[in-house]
């Protein structure tokens, strides 16, 4: 009886899952490497707007802009901030020119998994999704020097059922995602954007 119950749950929880399986991807406009590589990244401003809905409740699904419970405690918004913050500083870190450049970023949508998706979602299921708008400014006359475009930094997530841990690991994939996907942007890494299929939300 509970092997039957927990696989109509299972069942049902795909189905939830495979409502939110379109539109993820790893997006940017590329920019020349002849001018990245001319930048020294002075500061990266991360700004998470307040209409961001924060999500609470726990849901396999949650339909709101911010899903992170990688970290027990503290302010949820000043943690996505540093997040993605941390993967732009290391996906720019081999930047030495002689330009010096401030990047304002302003968050869209960062979604991790909560603890029951976790630990409930069927195997090979799962996607963390960050998108954020860029700006990138002169530091020394706050000239734009690329106008505002949207980045998309998807990947799949890991769930319990695929040996995944909540934390720490958690944390430095976003980063790792994040940071390939800056460098593929700045033209100093592999072009690393995809549109992908898989459950998740």
């Amino acid at each position: 009886m509970l092997r039957k119950s927990r696989r109509l749950f299972l069942s049902i929880a795909l189905l939830g899952l495979a409502g939110c399986s379109s539109g993820f991807l790893v997006d940017y406009t590329a920019l020349p490497q002849e001018v990245s590589r001319a930048w020294n990244v002075q500061d990266i401003v991360v700004t998470v707007p307040n209409d961001l809905t924060v999500n609470t409740t726990n849901y396999m699904i949650p339909p709101e802009d911010i899903v992170w419970y990688g970290e027990q405690t503290g302010d949820t918004r000043q943690q996505v901030a540093a997040i993605v913050k941390d993967g732009l500083r290391e996906g720019s870190a081999s930047l030495t020119g002689s330009v010096p450049v401030v990047w304002h970023v302003e968050l869209i949508k960062f979604h991790a998994l909560t603890p029951k998706a976790f630990y409930n979602a069927p195997s090979g299921t799962g996607v963390e999704s960050v998108r954020f708008k860029m700006n990138v400014l002169d530091a020394r006359t706050l000239a734009v020097l690329v106008p505002e475009q949207i980045i998309a930094a998807d990947g799949p997530a890991r769930v319990a059922a695929d040996g995944g841990s909540r934390g720490y690991m958690e944390r430095k994939r976003i980063v790792l995602k994040i940071a390939e996907t800056t460098r593929g942007w700045l033209g100093i890494g592999y072009d690393n954007r995809r549109t992908f299929q898989r459950f998740g939300g």
